[in-house]
């Protein structure tokens, strides 16, 4: 079963037992994940739009941009081609991955890793890339870019803003590629960072994922054949 098809909480009756932390794993950190990325988004949004050459168009995508909630607005806004259109572009991969639109999503993300202008946006492209690829169970290639990002993130002299998300992902993914050991090693930063640091304020998610860590029972080979016969 996908990550993309897990029924919500309210329908567990279908869910095999072993699954069930999987379940409550993406109901408590999917939609959840990118959070910190779109206060990221808002917060370089303020930045942006002071630079657009278009006053009109600058004020228009503002005004569009502030009351925009579903994706089709947010596709309005990127058609403007202004810099509010690169926020938007953002702000509509995030609604189809709170949509569970995963495939779009990705599509969308990996254009604006390609086309931004500003390293800070893309590195938010990124990030919701990873957790995109996650979503769709495509672990692999989840793991690839993270270690791509990783090069760029967890390595930086200050600690970068997404730091914490890239940290999370790491040991989700790491999970369920089946190393709960390296899982676990890759959230101690969280732990261990001083009360003051930025990445301090991971702390509760990094339990929480810790203790989905150990809950975590992927499906053998022999209830995956099962399952394949019984189709």
């Amino acid at each position: 079963m996908s990550a993309k098809n897990l029924p919500n909480l309210k329908d567990v009756s279908r869910v095999p037992e072993e699954l069930l932390p999987v379940l409550h794993w993406w109901q408590d950190s999917g939609p959840k994940t990118l959070t910190y990325v779109t206060i990221a988004i808002a917060v370089i949004a303020a930045g942006y739009l002071w630079f657009d050459r278009s006053r009109t168009n600058r004020e228009r995508s503002v005004e569009m941009l502030s009351t925009a909630v579903s994706a089709e607005d947010y596709e309005a806004i990127v058609a403007l081609n202004t810099p509010a259109s690169e926020i938007a572009r953002l702000d509509l991969a995030r609604s189809l991955y709170a949509a569970g639109d995963y495939d779009n999503a990705l599509a969308v993300y990996e254009e604006a890793e390609k086309n931004l202008s500003d390293d800070a946006l893309v590195d938010i492209a990124v990030v919701g890339k990873i957790c995109t690829l996650e979503a769709l169970n495509r672990l692999d290639e989840a793991m690839a870019a993270l270690t791509t990002a990783e090069a760029s993130i967890l390595s930086a002299e200050t600690t970068h803003y997404l730091a914490g998300e890239v940290l999370l992902a790491k040991a989700r993914i790491l999970c369920q590629k089946g190393d709960k050991v390296a899982a676990k090693a890759a959230l101690e930063p969280l732990f261990t960072a001083d009360e003051s640091a930025p990445l301090a304020k991971y702390e509760a998610q990094a339990k929480r994922t810790a203790a989905m860590i150990d809950a975590y029972t992927p499906k053998s080979l022999f209830d995956k054949a099962a399952e394949a016969t019984a189709q």
